[in-house]
């Protein structure tokens, strides 16, 4: 079980990266404005949990929601934990932050589930 996790994180973090290193470029020879930086910056954290939680409910054998519920509630006390540590605030923006990715993770993990079952 630790292994899937560990698996489906190092996917999620090995995506984060690349794209938050292209997007550094981006910014640093200005090809995008600051809104579209951080549009793409909100989209790939989205998209990478969403791949993360799609390989874990491909791999589970029922209820995918909670697969994905654990998967992002493991991130999301991560990003805390590194947020009040670091950045040391909290608004309703960051609230909002972190049920996108709830929702991202579930909804990945039910599409990995359902992918599971059609094949």
């Amino acid at each position: 079980m630790i292994k899937k996790y560990l698996r489906s994180y190092l996917y999620t973090f090995s995506i984060i990266f690349i794209s938050y290193i292209l997007i550094t470029l981006f910014s640093y020879f200005n090809i995008f404005n600051t809104t579209i930086i951080n549009v793409l910056k909100l989209f790939t954290i989205v998209i990478s949990i969403f791949i993360g939680s799609f390989i874990i409910g491909k791999k589970s054998l029922k209820k995918g929601y909670l697969e994905g519920l654990k998967y992002s509630l493991i991130f999301v006390l991560l990003i805390l934990i590194i947020n009040i540590i670091f950045i040391r605030y909290f608004d309703i923006k960051l609230i909002i932050y972190y049920l996108i990715i709830i929702i991202s993770s579930i909804l990945g993990s039910m599409f990995g589930i359902n992918y599971k079952k059609n094949n």
